[in-house]
């Protein structure tokens, strides 16, 4: 960025200053050169046929007719092969330094330059997504790391007083202000002329955990065209032990755009579906996921609470231990994934370890000792203080609210009531569901029903999406992609994030809540490049194909918080099976290995 900045200042003192890049700018010099010679080249083969026409067989003038051909040709073959040579030079370099246009011209396929750290670098995900369209023009700009991050990288004038993740003696500024050396947030105009917004324009919140920042600008765009905007994360930013989170390929940092419509959102959030549903009975190890209907701000969803020290409490799992109709709250963890749009409950109460020898955690259960079958348990989703403009919640919102600030519709009827003002106040949007928890204590690993593209497939459309089907309903949070990962041999720049939702058996979309059955896990990714040939790669002819290697480690989760061990899913032949054991816990393109995956060697080999 730093380059390119410095190479349009040298154009513009140049007088070469404008709406294209100085890039552009020397490209069209080159055209209009390459076009120059080709006339230059046409005239003195016009000049010499006209000397060899009229020459009458004077031996000297047709001398002189071929040595200006024999000389135009030279320096038309020179002039073009000069071009190639620098030509192919350049596009390296640019290519390397993310100068250039972010394409390969291999029929067209596109490396998205500064997209590397979605997936395999230091972030989990982000909103507006990458290439987004249509996106409201109140929006908030959200980035998730993957590991705890450095205020003062985000926040200007923030002082941490040497602890980074220590809360207690920090020095905050009056107003959370961006700190734009780090992060850039800018919009296009109709020209295509960008505006960066000034720090004191955009506020900055961020979660419990230190990994998810939000920026909350002001209304950007136009009502009367669709701007693209966009966000630069400068190679600056900090973790919170004080390490760059940019590292090699990504080391320059990371840049998207998305497309703003021009609505502003004023169409509050709903719950689309939550598992245990209401009136269900599960065994007692269950996760509460809480699946909403668009992204949510993630500082009003998630958070810690705990039954001696308090904590988050606009979503609350509440349980009646004592039999005396009054829920109390239950200590645990809130986690947002999948887009934004997932948010999973698990209790801090140890009950047992799946086969990965890991702990799960239970919610209350009953007290079977006094004969009790099951207890029951309460999930309360708090909608959020309305401002003077509804649906948009008061800031900072003390309920649910989504990417634009409007707060939770929790009764479904397409207006935001805000929570319960009285006993007697029954307009209200707080989201409620009861459900009940057995004694019992699920332990079955899930296994994989389906993958798409197949194993070992081949002719895999460049764009298309992975999708895998799971038998159960599964841990988002656990199926980032901090945990499933792609990668690429030969290795090369590519994003991906995941999003999880929930279908039936089929792997549809179920008609309601109630009649999903299972996960299904979709990556979706930057553009795969093609093979040389169609063929798979094989020891004679290891350059021969681009391969790509979805990974689904044991780290991954169902709801029961049991692991992915040992695997289980599709075989190498159609209608096979690939069953993990003990002895061979692995699956590896179908069959069974006693290594998991290493991508050194792109293979399973232990």
């Amino acid at each position: 960025m730093a380059l390119q900045d410095n190479l349009t200042d040298v154009g513009a003192a140049a007088g070469l200053s404008g709406g294209d890049s100085l890039l552009e700018i020397i490209g069209n010099i080159i055209s209009i050169f390459l076009g120059l010679v080709g006339v230059i080249f046409l005239v003195l083969v016009i000049y010499a046929g006209f000397l060899w026409m009229t020459s009458q067989g004077d031996e000297e003038k047709i001398k002189t007719a071929q040595q200006i051909l024999r000389n135009a040709t030279i320096g038309l073959v020179i002039t073009l092969a000069a071009y190639g040579i620098v030509a192919f030079i350049l596009g390296l370099i640019l290519s390397a330094t993310g100068l250039g246009d972010g394409s390969d011209d291999d029929d067209g396929v596109a490396i998205e330059s500064f997209s590397d750290a979605l997936g395999s670098g230091a972030i989990e995900d982000h909103y507006p997504p990458r290439n987004g369209t249509e996106i409201p023009r109140n929006t908030k700009v959200i980035v998730t790391f993957k590991d705890e991050m450095y205020i003062p990288s985000f926040v200007d004038g923030y002082d941490t007083d040497g602890t980074s993740t220590d809360l207690s003696d920090d020095t905050i500024p009056t107003t959370a202000n961006l700190n734009t050396d780090n992060v850039k947030i800018y919009c296009e105009d109709e020209e295509g002329e960008q505006t960066e917004l000034n720090s004191d324009e955009v506020t900055v919140a961020f979660t419990e955990d230190l990994q998810s920042f939000v920026f909350d600008p002001p209304v950007m765009g136009s009502a009367e065209y669709e701007a693209t905007c966009g966000v630069e994360l400068g190679s600056d930013i900090l973790n919170a032990e004080g390490a760059e989170v940019f590292t090699g390929r990504s080391s320059d940092g990371y840049r998207w755009t998305f497309t703003l419509s021009t609505e502003i959102d004023s169409t509050p959030p709903k719950v689309k579906g939550i598992v245990p549903t209401d009136g269900s009975e599960y065994a007692r190890n269950i996760t509460v996921q809480i699946t909403f209907n668009e992204a949510m701000d993630p500082t009003a969803v998630t958070g810690t609470y705990d039954e001696d020290e308090g904590g988050f409490t606009h979503i609350q799992v509440r349980a009646d231990e004592d039999e005396d109709g009054t829920y109390s709250p239950v200590s645990g963890t809130f986690e947002i994934s999948s887009g934004y749009t997932i948010v999973e409950f698990t209790s801090t109460d140890v009950c047992e370890t799946n086969s990965c020898n890991e702990t799960i955690y239970c919610l209350p259960g009953p007290d079977t000792s006094a004969g009790e079958p099951s207890e029951e348990i309460q999930v309360e989703i708090a909608s959020a203080t309305l401002s003077d403009a509804p649906p948009e919640a008061e800031i900072p919102a003390d309920g649910a609210v989504d990417v634009a600030g409007n707060s939770l519709d929790g009764d479904g009827d397409g207006t935001a009531d805000g929570p319960q003002a009285g006993a007697d106040d029954t307009d209200y949007d707080d989201y409620e569901i009861d459900f009940k928890v057995t004694d019992e204590i699920v332990l079955t690993p899930p296994t994989i029903v389906s993958v798409s593209p197949s194993v070992l497939g081949q002719d895999v459309a460049l764009d298309q999406d992975i999708v895998i089907l799971w038998d159960t309903f599964m841990k988002a949070s656990t199926m980032t992609n901090s945990y499933v990962k792609i990668y690429a041999d030969p290795d090369h720049e590519m994003y991906y994030v995941n999003a999880v939702s929930s279908v039936d058996e089929t792997g549809d979309e179920p008609s309601s809540s109630e009649s999903a059955t299972q996960s299904e896990l979709e990556i979706r990714h930057g553009t795969f490049l093609d093979s040389v040939d169609d063929d798979l790669i094989t020891e004679e002819d290891e350059s021969s194909s681009q391969l790509y290697a979805p990974v689904l480690p044991d780290d991954i989760k169902s709801l029961y918080q049991n692991c992915f061990y040992p695997a289980e899913g599709p075989g190498e032949t159609t209608g096979s099976i690939c069953s993990g054991d003990i002895a061979s816990p692995y699956c590896c393109n179908g069959e069974t290995s006693t290594a998991g995956f290493d991508e050194t060697t792109f293979t399973c080999e232990p």
